[in-house]
């Protein structure tokens, strides 16, 4: 029997720009000394395919004393917002900004995965003085329009589940592997009705920010998995290079590392963070 997916023991309900979401935290220590540190879901998912990294991350920062509070929240279109319709990607950006300014006052680093990562692009060439810095993994800053809108159009007329196994194969190592992560997606899925499907993937086909990277000048982190199809190494390269204070990264993994390599991708994102401190 596959061992359940780990999932966050506690949530809170908050209202974000008009709609109502759940957000779950860690933290390293007490709250008036703490950095933040927002992690955004990829597309389909939810809050809790953070929690394996962000489990990570905290027990490595609490052994190096540094206080920080991590908190991951479910997207419109997503988990306890799943009735949210999805407009554009920079409609999800305002919702990530609004969490910030009510998590705190201080900017905010933000770890973004593939739709999530887009949202963190966003969010940051939006308000740039409300980020700290960015981690980006597994996304890109523009989407083929064709790919995304030609994916959006199988899930409504074929139905979500007939996606699912070349939707597996985009994202993981091994795709046919009876195990937590597989399992995870596969649930998920089943719970994607095909409007949100078509949103989610239309919202990424009409996202372009790549003139706009030179104007980030925050610490922006790009984790490449080596193996990742669906956003491939080139595009983090292209990021990397894009914005003033970029660096790479590379990983052996597929797109969803977080959830398949959490203390690996721990690693990466818990050094960006301390650089990105030591630049204050």
């Amino acid at each position: 029997m596959t061992t359940p997916w780990p999932r966050f023991p506690h949530s809170n309900a908050i209202w974000v720009e008009g709609h109502e979401t759940l957000l779950s935290q860690l933290a390293t220590g007490p709250a008036e000394e703490a950095s933040t540190i927002l992690f955004v879901h990829s597309a389909l998912l939810d809050r809790h395919a953070w929690y394996p990294t962000m489990r990570e991350i905290a027990d490595r920062l609490s052994s190096i004393g540094k206080p920080f509070t991590l908190a991951t929240y479910d997207l419109r279109g997503h988990g306890a917002a799943a009735a949210e319709s999805i407009v554009s990607i920079d409609q999800l950006a305002h919702d990530l900004l609004a969490i910030c300014l009510t998590l705190t006052a201080e900017p905010v680093h933000v770890v973004g995965l593939s739709l999530g990562g887009a949202v963190a692009q966003a969010a940051a060439l939006d308000s740039p003085d409300r980020i700290a810095s960015l981690a980006l993994l597994g996304t890109s800053p523009r989407f083929s329009r064709t790919a995304m809108y030609d994916r959006a159009a199988r899930g409504k007329t074929d139905g979500v589940a007939r996606q699912v196994d070349d939707t597996l194969a985009r994202w993981v190592l091994d795709p046919a592997a009876d195990n937590e992560v597989n399992s995870y997606i596969r649930h998920a899925l089943a719970h994607t009705t095909p409007e949100r499907w078509a949103q989610a993937w239309e919202a990424l086909g009409r996202f372009d920010v790549v003139d706009q990277l030179p104007r980030l000048r925050c610490p922006v982190l790009a984790l490449a998995g080596t193996r990742d199809v669906a956003s491939p190494v080139e595009a983090l390269e292209l990021i990397a290079k894009s914005v003033t204070d970029g660096t790479v990264e590379y990983l052996d993994a597929a797109h969803l590392s977080p959830l398949e390599r959490p203390a690996e991708v721990a690693v990466h994102i818990t050094n960006h963070l301390l650089r990105a401190l030591g630049r204050d």
